[in-house]
C-alpha cells in the first residue's frame, strides 16, 4: 500500500477520540442518489410475483415486470427484471414472500433516485404480520449502525413497497429495504471486490476484522465468517475488499435478520455454540494485540450516543421497541466500559 493511502486509510483511527462520528475509511467517495437520502421511498413493483413466490429459482428467468415511483412531482417508471436470492428466507416454511433482486438498466435511470443503479438487493417482507414489519425496520437500522462505525459498509433505504401481482390481479403494500450493490460499496471506498472462496486469517485486516466482530457481537450476531464460505463468494453474511495491488482483505458485514437485536421469531442459533437464544451475546472475534482491540473499542464508545439515536428512533416502530432495542446496545456498552466484563465476554473469548 502507498503511504498517502496508508494515512488516509488509518487517519481516522487516530484522530477518532477527537471527531466524534468519524468512521474508519476517510476518503469515501459521494453515496448514489438512492442513498443519500434517509427518507422513505415509495415505489410500486409490478410483476408475475405468484408465479416467483410459488418458484423460488435461483436459476430461473421470470417475466419482466415494472417499477414505478414519484419524483419532482412526476410518475416515473421503468422495465426491470427480478431474481430471487437468498438461502434461509428463500425457504418456504420461512417466509411467505421471495427474497429478490432488482435488476434495472442504467442507461434508463440517468437523472433520477436510481442513478448509478443496475442491481439492487431487496430486503422483502417476509409475512404480512406485524411483527415481520418490524423486522424490516430494524434489520434496516443494523445497517445504520454499521455506517457509524465505518464507511466500509453497505448502504441501505428502506422502501413502502406496492406489489401488483399480474398473475392474479393483486396487490399487497409492505416495508422492504434496498442493499446497495457491493461494486457501489468498492466504488465509493476506492477499492475492489475480491472474488475468492476463503483467505488465511494472516491476509485478514486486523483493525477492521475487529471492527466487524465487534458490531457483531453488539448485535447479536454470530452466523458469519469473515475468512471463508461454504460455497461461492467469500464470505458468509460479509463480503471482502482490497486495495488494488495489495494482499489485505477488508470485510463488511451484511445480512442481520438473524441477529439478537432484530429479535426475528424465525431466527435459529447454531446448536454447536453454547448459547440459548439468538439475543444471547458470544464474541466471535479472532484474537488480535491489545493496541488494536483498544483502538477498535474506540470507535465504538466514541458513536455511543449516535448508535443509541438510531436505536431510539420511533419513526416506523413504536416505543416499546424502540427502547428493547436501546437497552439491547447499553448493555454492549456496559460490557465492554467494564474492564472485567470485557475480559470475560470477549478477550477470554477471542478465536487464535
Amino acid at each position: 500500500m502507498n503511504n498517502s493511502k496508508q494515512i488516509r486509510m488509518l487517519l481516522p483511527a487516530l484522530l477518532v477520540l477527537f471527531i466524534p462520528g468519524h468512521s474508519l475509511l476517510a476518503a469515501e467517495l459521494e453515496a448514489a442518489p438512492l442513498f443519500a437520502s434517509k427518507d422513505l421511498l415509495e415505489i410500486t413493483l409490478a410483476g408475475t410475483f405468484r408465479t416467483i413466490n410459488r418458484s423460488r429459482d435461483k436459476e430461473r428467468e421470470y417475466d419482466r415486470g415494472l417499477m414505478s415511483w414519484v419524483e419532482n412531482a412526476q410518475e416515473n417508471s421503468l422495465e426491470v427484471k427480478y431474481e430471487v436470492r437468498g438461502n434461509f428466507r428463500l425457504r418456504e416454511d420461512i417466509c411467505n414472500f421471495a427474497q429478490l433482486w432488482v435488476d434495472m438498466d442504467k442507461d434508463d435511470v440517468d437523472g433520477t433516485v436510481f442513478a448509478q443503479q443496475n442491481s439492487l438487493k431487496l430486503v422483502v417482507q417476509c409475512k404480512n404480520a406485524a411483527s415481520f414489519e418490524r423486522y424490516i425496520v430494524k434489520e434496516h437500522q443494523a445497517y445504520q449502525l454499521f455506517n457509524v462505525i465505518s464507511d466500509l459498509s453497505y448502504r441501505s433505504r428502506l422502501l413502502r413497497v406496492t406489489y401488483l401481482d399480474t398473475d392474479r390481479d393483486s396487490e399487497r403494500t409492505h416495508l422492504g429495504v434496498f442493499i446497495e450493490h457491493k461494486d457501489g460499496v468498492a466504488e465509493r471506498n476506492e477499492m475492489e471486490n475480491v472474488d475468492l472462496n476463503s483467505i488465511k486469517l494472516a491476509e485478514l485486516d486486523q483493525l477492521q476484522g475487529t471492527i466487524v466482530s465487534l458490531f457483531m457481537f453488539m448485535v447479536g450476531n454470530t452466523d458469519f465468517s469473515l475468512i471463508s464460505a461454504p460455497e461461492d463468494e467469500c464470505c458468509h453474511n460479509a463480503k471482502l475488499f482490497q486495495v488494488e495491488g495489495e494482499n489485505h482483505y477488508f470485510p463488511a458485514p451484511y445480512d442481520f435478520d438473524s441477529t439478537g437485536y432484530v429479535n426475528a421469531s424465525y431466527a435459529q442459533i447454531n446448536p454447536s455454540l453454547r448459547i440459548r437464544s439468538v439475543r444471547q451475546r458470544l464474541y466471535r472475534g479472532f484474537c488480535v494485540p491489545e493496541n488494536t482491540m483498544n483502538e477498535a473499542l474506540s470507535l465504538f464508545r466514541v458513536n455511543e450516543e449516535q448508535l443509541r439515536a438510531i436505536a431510539a428512533d420511533t419513526t416506523y416502530v413504536n416505543e416499546r421497541t424502540a427502547n428493547t432495542s436501546v437497552e439491547y446496545l447499553q448493555d454492549f456498552f456496559a460490557i465492554i466500559n467494564d474492564p472485567e466484563e470485557l475480559q470475560d465476554e470477549i478477550l477470554d473469548d477471542c478465536r487464535g
